[in-house]
């Protein structure tokens, strides 16, 4: 069965609360992680990220029963380019890795921070 593409769109400098859950079997996994990312590139092929939200700094939240929430605040994408990146977001554990790819777009925006004040 082919795994479903994360897809993630946002306004460039907005805040962004994402909810999302990990299912086994079509069940939500009761599996505990020692952490969990969301990162994004450019290029999957680029070796530094342009963001990255981990569970360990509090980044993406644990809610319960196979459901996490990622907080991405308007200081994580106010300096970064309009348009598509690649992205993946990993559960990992001791001797276990789970990986989903997909693509996190920036859309345009006009009142940009720097016209907030």
């Amino acid at each position: 069965m082919a795994q479903k593409m994360i897809q993630i769109e946002m306004a460039r400098g907005d805040t962004l609360e994402k909810g999302f859950i990990l299912k086994q079997g079509g069940q939500p996994s009761t599996d505990v992680f020692d952490d969990v990312f969301f990162t994004v590139k450019k290029y999957h092929t680029d070796h530094d990220f342009v963001l990255q939200k981990r569970m360990s700094n509090g980044g993406i939240v644990y809610d319960g029963q196979g459901h996490y929430t990622m907080f991405i605040d308007p200081e994580d994408t106010n300096d970064l380019s309009f348009g598509d990146y690649d992205c993946d977001i990993e559960f990992k554990r001791e001797g276990y890795k789970r990986t989903f790819y997909g693509k996190f777009k920036l859309a345009k925006e006009v009142t940009h921070y720097y016209n907030e004040d």
